[in-house]
């Protein structure tokens, strides 16, 4: 199988981004891209899938192999890992890695083959500290917040977090959920309304689900997992709503109700939130978002938090923009 110079590139380009912080992730991504690069065993399973030159789909494989590790279907793995802070930095414990990983794939082909199919969704309750910092610079008083790509729905209960910032708190006092914040308070605000959508929606109570979110956290991150954990419990207390809808679609449906108890209440505003999702939507779906927002604008308070990167290759950013 020949393969692109480009995705063994992107290959690469993510493992050495991923070091920092995942350096077991990162080096399973290094030896995917040989694996691919010498027409190995596990490109040759896995290099054959539609989306195989797209910038994120080794994410999707080192997933699954977390899959397979998570359902008990590749216990020698499993049992590996549970070594692996001391096993850091050692080549020989990184090349077992790899090979017990690549032997857990080449024996389960129909569940490796079904994990690439997923979407990526690192859905960790952090991320909404960015949409908590959006919030604050937006000042509203009261707000409906919309998600775009909303999996789970752990961004849209923010406020049902304990956040803790540099000389204040915020949130519910009483939340299992206690995570760091950075810059200024946000102050005062009630989200009056919340619902979110996505193409492949996450059941916090379902435990196939929760299990196919845990397998896109790296195994280093404990700290992370443990806060994952309490997040997707809160949410299946909360039932919070998450569509599986079409995000076009879903924005002009909700944005053609006013907000509030649907008399228009111009003290709530409308914040359209979204984060690392717009790189997945076609340039089509991208205009017609634009096209939603800015005529919904003419009806409502409106405003749009996204925290997305340029590109694949680069950090994300937060923009706020304020349409009326």
């Amino acid at each position: 199988m020949t393969t692109s110079e480009e995705t063994i590139s992107d290959l690469r380009a993510m493992s050495a981004g991923s070091a920092g912080y995942a350096p077991v992730s990162a080096d399973l991504l290094a030896r995917l891209a040989d694996d691919a690069e010498r027409g190995g065993p596990v490109w040759s399973l896995i290099g054959g899938h539609p989306q195989a030159a797209e910038p994120l789909f080794g994410i999707r494989a080192v997933a699954g192999v977390r899959w397979l590790m998570l359902s008990g279907l590749a216990p020698e793995l499993a049992e590996h890992l549970r070594h692996l802070t001391a096993g850091i930095g050692d080549r020989a414990y990184a090349t077992h890695t790899w090979q017990l990983s690549a032997q857990a794939l080449l024996d389960h082909p129909d569940h490796t083959l079904a994990a690439l199919n997923r979407p990526v969704q690192q859905h960790q309750p952090g991320r909404a500290g960015v949409l908590l910092a959006a919030l604050g610079m937006l000042g509203a008083p009261k707000v409906r917040l919309l998600e775009l790509g909303a999996c789970a729905g752990l961004n849209l209960l923010v406020d049902h977090y304990r956040w803790f910032g540099p000389g204040w708190e915020w949130g519910d006092p009483d939340s299992p959920v206690r995570l760091v914040a950075h810059g200024k308070a946000p102050g005062d605000l009630t989200i009056v309304e919340r619902a979110g959508c996505d193409l492949a929606p996450r059941d916090a109570a379902d435990p196939a689900d929760v299990l196919i979110l845990h397998s896109f956290l790296p195994p280093e991150r404990d700290i992370e997992r443990m806060e994952l954990d309490d997040a997707l419990a809160l949410a299946a207390r909360s039932e919070v709503r998450v569509d599986k809808a079409d995000a076009a679609d879903w924005l002009a449906a909700e944005l053609a109700r006013p907000a509030g108890d649907g008399d228009g209440d111009r003290d709530v505003r409308t914040v359209v939130w979204h984060s690392l999702l717009w790189g997945y939507l076609t340039p089509r779906q991208q205009t017609e978002i634009e096209r939603v927002l800015s005529e919904a604008a003419t009806r409502m308070p409106l405003a749009r938090a996204c925290f997305e990167p340029h590109n694949w290759g680069l950090a994300p950013r937060l923009q706020v923009t304020v349409y009326s």
